[in-house]
């Protein structure tokens, strides 16, 4: 798997854990204290911009999950990110 897959991957594991939870891009960003902007860019976009080890290690803790389970090449665990005009990925992305 590239570098842009595997990040790609990352990005919808991410999406998967903050949608599970049932919380927003909002209350991620409240939680890790990643910018509300980075996320949304991290997960609309993770080849060009993926998650950072520290950020990733935020969102473990934020959500209660390994960090493992974020970098996990098993495909079965993620789901798509959302479009940009509903749930995860979207939301607020046009409300700066």
């Amino acid at each position: 798997m590239d570098s842009s897959s595997f990040a790609t991957l990352v990005a919808h594991h991410v999406a998967a854990v903050i949608t599970r939870s049932g919380a927003s891009v909002l209350r991620a960003s409240q939680l890790t204290g990643i910018p509300r902007v980075t996320l949304i860019r991290r997960l609309r976009f993770p080849s060009t911009s993926p998650f950072d080890v520290h950020e990733l290690e935020m969102l473990a803790r934020a959500f209660h999950v390994d960090i493992e389970t974020l970098v996990s090449p098993d495909e079965e665990t993620a789901t798509p990110v959302p479009d940009t005009h509903h749930g995860v990925a979207g939301e607020g992305a046009d409300h700066e």
